[in-house]
């Protein structure tokens, strides 16, 4: 039908590339429904660049990431620097750079930089890894100093980048005394943190969004005691979202909480598909492929030869399931609300154009996994 579609040609993992195409058909449906035709046009774009890029990730050969993240890394620093001072400030919070009519969040790029660079640390100095110094200055501290950059804007995405931080740890099988102190310590600092929010008013002053923080977590113990505006309240529509849904959904078009619910598009995206089409397709199928996406990935993972290769095919893809289960968490009400998006389904262009690279990456991957030589790029 279209003459350039003959030179199209998609390689690696077909399951992975099947999982990715059936998440943003689900995204583009509920997106229609919930907002119209107009923002969904936006949506499609977005969702066009983010298959183009994915595309041209994936025919790169993965060892080029390598040096790569490096660069990636010294820039995403930069720019979660640079956002402090002339970022774009929605709900009180400075996350996003606008460049004329393009936005994105610094955070976004910094969490796929990170995860490879860490890699490729991890796989070039495994053997000095074994020496709590240099495991701190080649991989522990890169970490942390993202975390800190990223965590007075955004809490909930600081504490992921730590904890995918943490999981690409145990697949590298650092040291499990290094990992449990580091389970301990950031234990630690997460409850100083909630404490120093909530108490302490020089604290508030110098990290405004603490009181946000410590109104979710507190919106989630005790979800009645708050006002019709606080994050109680999200939750609560959430959940009567959910229920109206049952097992079969109203209807596409037919929900009435996309009227309540604030961010019915991206945050609460999941809760507005149950609605719509029932537990067994808005609910179950979602959660059902992406848990067949970590399951590819882990294939493709235990089958690369490349140790850089295989620890940047488990991160990233650990780092989509585990934001997925976040929503997911939030949505049903089993977790305080975070801001943190579905992947691939919530409404969003930076959202979906990042969570693109990181499937290209992977991909990439798949379509070399006996490729050992990365280090000659």
């Amino acid at each position: 039908m279209f003459p350039f579609s003959k030179n199209i040609k998609l390689e690696g993992d077909k399951t992975i590339w099947t999982v990715v195409f059936l998440l943003l058909i689900i995204s583009g449906l509920v997106v229609y429904s919930v907002e119209g035709l107009s923002p969904t046009k936006s949506h499609v774009r977005n969702i066009l660049l983010g298959l183009i890029i994915m595309y041209g990730v994936h025919k790169l050969k993965f060892k080029y990431f390598s040096k790569l993240s490096v660069v990636g890394l010294v820039v995403s620093i930069f720019l979660l620097i640079f956002v402090y001072f002339i970022g774009q400030e929605i709900n009180g919070a400075k996350r996003w750079i606008s460049l004329g009519s393009l936005s994105f969040q610094p955070s976004d790029f910094a969490k796929i930089m990170l995860l490879v660079f860490m890699s490729r640390q991890i796989s070039k100095y495994r053997d000095h890894l074994n020496n709590f110094k240099d495991f701190s200055w080649y991989v522990l501290g890169p970490l942390l100093l993202v975390c800190v950059l990223i965590l007075p804007s955004n809490f909930s995405t600081s504490a992921l980048v730590f904890i995918n931080g943490f999981a690409l740890l145990f697949f590298a099988r650092i040291r499990m005394r290094y990992i449990l102190g580091i389970i301990s310590v950031g234990t630690f600092l997460c409850l100083i943190i909630y404490f120093s929010a909530k108490y302490i008013p020089l604290f508030q002053e110098v990290v405004p969004r603490s009181t946000t923080w410590v109104s979710r977590i507190d919106g989630f113990i005790s979800p009645d005691q708050n006002h019709v505006k606080d994050e109680g309240h999200q939750l609560n529509e959430s959940k009567i979202a959910i229920k109206n849904g049952g097992l079969f959904g109203k209807g596409p078009g037919k929900g009435v909480q996309r009227h309540f619910l604030f961010a019915g598009s991206s945050d609460f995206v999941y809760a507005l598909t149950v609605e719509q089409y029932g537990i067994i397709i808005g609910g179950i199928f979602p959660m059902f492929l992406y848990i067949l996406f970590f399951y590819r990935s882990i294939i493709i993972s235990q089958r690369t030869e490349s140790v850089f290769g295989s620890l940047m095919v488990a991160s990233l893809s650990f780092a989509l399931l585990f934001q997925a289960g976040v929503n997911m968490a939030v949505n049903v009400g089993l977790l305080p609300v975070t801001g943190q998006t579905l992947p691939l389904i919530s409404k969003g262009g930076t959202s979906i154009i990042f969570t693109c690279i990181a499937i290209g990456i992977i991909l990439s991957v798949s379509r070399d996994a006996n490729d050992r030589e990365y280090e000659k790029a």
